[in-house]
């Protein structure tokens, strides 16, 4: 529970403490008041299906049909916040990522999308995975000032040569994918993301085999995702045009009400 106050400047209203608040705020323009629903759930980081069961719940979200490809809002007064961080733990971040899009673009005035620092973190690949950085010799790169404890890359690449064994060296194992299982394990904090999108990729390989569309992974149905694969994917998540990029994009297309609007402005031609 909060405040009431809290809820609007211009009336008093009410909160559940559930996934949905009722907001009756008597605007002065009108002797009615007038009822909004608002669905907030946020934090889902890749969890499709915490989020399915989470829109079964919901009043005001909800499938466009059984195949579960689109989200629509379930009455006229229906709004919906998403509170930031949607990928990286689960199965699902490309799908969870592409499903808010869609609901935001269907509903632009009435759905807001939030940005959190997993979201935000990932436009680190744009430089970190690109031919320039990762010509970097490994041992020039530090480990994350913030964590004492961190390996450096070299000392990952070394784990990973003696694992491999065989004459396994440092150098030898240095390659896009153990830099970018390097930094989802001891910079960004998700150590399951890498094996998560090989996952997903799988999945959706195997769907679009059964419709005919491979969505230019290469490889037919059922066909093993390839290190370099994942790595071609997280990067195509970022750039213009991919699954991370819109969803940025959209978070950033109108400016917020709590921001004054040339800072907003700002930071949506910035990304």
């Amino acid at each position: 529970p909060y405040p009431a106050h809290a809820l609007s400047a211009s009336g008093v209203g009410a909160l559940s403490s559930d996934a949905h608040m009722r907001v009756r705020t008597p605007f002065r323009c009108s002797p009615h008041p007038c009822e909004y629903e608002i669905a907030f759930v946020s934090d889902v980081e890749g969890d499709l299906d915490y989020f399915n069961r989470w829109v079964a719940g919901s009043r005001c979200v909800a499938y466009t049909g059984s195949d579960e490809a689109a989200l629509t809002l379930t009455h006229a007064r229906a709004y919906f916040v998403y509170g930031g961080d949607v990928p990286d733990h689960g199965r699902g971040s490309e799908q969870l990522l592409r499903l808010l899009v869609g609901l935001k673009r269907a509903f632009p005035r009435r759905v807001a999308l939030l940005v959190g620092n997993r979201d935000l973190n990932k436009l680190r690949l744009t430089s970190e995975c690109a031919p320039s950085d990762l010509a970097r010799p490994h041992w020039s790169i530090p480990a994350p000032h913030w964590d004492p404890s961190a390996p450096t890359l070299s000392q990952h690449l070394e784990q990973v040569a003696a694992a491999r064994g065989g004459g396994a060296t440092a150098a030898s194992c240095d390659c896009a994918a153990e830099r970018l299982r390097w930094m989802y394990e001891n910079t960004l904090g998700c150590p399951a993301t890498f094996e998560a999108r090989r996952a997903e990729l799988a999945a959706l390989r195997s769907v679009g085999s059964a419709t005919g569309d491979n969505g230019g992974g290469g490889g037919g149905g059922g066909a093993a995702v390839s290190d370099e694969e994942v790595v071609a994917a997280a990067v195509a998540d970022v750039m213009p045009g991919g699954a991370m990029s819109n969803y940025l994009r959209h978070a950033f297309s109108e400016p917020s009400r709590n921001l004054p609007g040339t800072f907003a402005g700002a930071m949506s031609n910035y990304l």
